[in-house]
């Protein structure tokens, strides 16, 4: 990871196979996806699930970023990709207390609908979902997340 400019949003460029973050992290700064893909996925030990792929113009980090809750998912780069990190002090310069309560409020919606559909769920009808990874993919994904678990000593 390498950072371009270090006053205001900072500019960061990763590799292919660099985590930008993993689940139960408590961090809280917001991303945007200047160039590239990332993939968002969950892990039940050795088995990776794949969520979402995230690509230009998409934010990640949003969740975190308003109700200071750690972190969901974990997300990978599968390209190589430019972020614009916005640090979460940025809220008080950028949005009026209206907005961050309106925001924290949607927030614990979604993180309620997510912990019901983990426990209880979802059936989806006529609805086209992510592909499931290969076996060989979900080793790489887990092994990338293992080395990155060590090296923050997580």
């Amino acid at each position: 990871m390498s950072i371009k400019d270090v006053s205001g949003p900072l500019t960061i460029k990763l590799k292919k196979g660099e985590i930008i973050c993993a689940a139960g992290e408590k961090d809280y700064d917001l991303f945007m996806v200047h160039k590239g893909k990332l993939l968002v996925f969950v892990n039940d030990g050795t088995k990776i699930t794949p969520l979402a792929y995230i690509g230009s113009g998409e934010y990640i980090g949003e969740l975190s970023f308003f109700d200071k809750q750690t972190r969901s998912a974990h997300i990978v780069c599968v390209e190589e990709s430019t972020l614009i990190q916005i640090p979460v002090e940025e809220i008080e310069k950028q949005f009026p207390p209206w907005m961050v309560l309106l925001a924290q409020n949607l927030t614990r919606k979604i993180r309620h609908a997510d912990e019901l559909i983990r426990k209880k769920g979802i059936r989806k009808q006529n609805v086209e979902t992510i592909k499931p990874l290969s076996i060989e993919e979900q080793r790489h994904y887990y092994k990338i997340l293992q080395d990155y678990r060590s090296a923050k000593g997580l």
